[in-house]
């Protein structure tokens, strides 16, 4: 779920004065299918709507498919005593942000920017023998092209710096808590560039908890408040979903 008094519409500008609120439902998976390799995928489906305070308090509904995102990941066979995995993804937007229409287009929220993304990381992490705590993160390059899924419009984005990294604490050794913060910040942007106006740059920082149930399933919940944006809605997220690993 995530919280805001701000939206994107589908022009890519940030819009103030309303209330609104986004739930997402989503299968992520990452199937070992060599050694050091996997594949990663990540499917979204998002509910969200405006609420606006201003006039006559009318809603706006937008319902679908949100940001897909496919990876690569391989961890090469280095001499080295922690684990280290480059990574390739792509994201594959379920929607067109062209394909909103009519008179009062731009009050529906849309699901993103709507266009293909690579994205280049590099990941490496570490846990104390003695004491259970690990920590890892990741730091990558985010490649923003042109090529939108459906009519898409005319906006051109500018590359960012994308990072994530947490660090966690095993307690009643089962229960993990986690500290996390990720984000994009972009490259080269002016205020007055078309870039600078639309490119979204954003960084989130919160707690996150895993709790094992029985066999490989678990509960996991996570918050995560939006601490510095641009071109981005500002607010809160938070989550919580069933996992299983074997």
């Amino acid at each position: 779920f995530f919280l805001s008094d701000s939206y994107v519409d589908s022009t890519g500008k940030t819009v103030e004065g309303t209330s609104y609120l986004g739930a997402t439902t989503s299968i992520y998976a990452e199937v070992g299918i060599y050694k050091g390799l996997q594949l990663i995928a990540y499917l979204p489906y998002t509910i969200a709507q405006n609420t606006f305070s201003s006039g006559r308090g009318d809603s706006a509904l937008n319902v679908g498919g949100g940001d897909a995102v496919f990876a690569v990941q391989y961890s090469p066979p280095l001499p080295i005593s922690f684990p280290f995995a480059l990574k390739v993804d792509v994201k594959v937007p379920l929607y067109d942000v062209g394909g909103i229409k009519g008179f009062d287009a731009n009050s529906f929220p849309a699901f993103g920017d709507g266009q293909v993304d690579v994205g280049f990381w590099v990941s490496a992490g570490h846990s104390l023998g003695s004491i259970p705590l690990y920590f890892f993160a990741e730091v990558g390059y985010r490649l923003r092209t042109e090529a939108f899924i459906g009519t898409g419009n005319s906006n051109s984005f500018a590359d960012g710096f994308v990072f994530s990294a947490q660090i966690g604490y095993t307690l009643f050794k089962r229960v993990l808590l986690a500290a996390n913060v990720g984000g994009v910040v972009a490259f080269d942007m002016s205020d007055t560039s078309l870039e600078g106006q639309v490119t979204k740059s954003y960084i989130t920082v919160g707690p996150s908890l895993y709790i094992p149930l029985w066999r490989g399933l678990a509960a996991e919940a996570s918050f995560d408040p939006i601490v510095y944006s641009r071109n981005s809605a500002a607010g809160m997220g938070f989550s919580f979903g069933l996992s299983y690993k074997r």
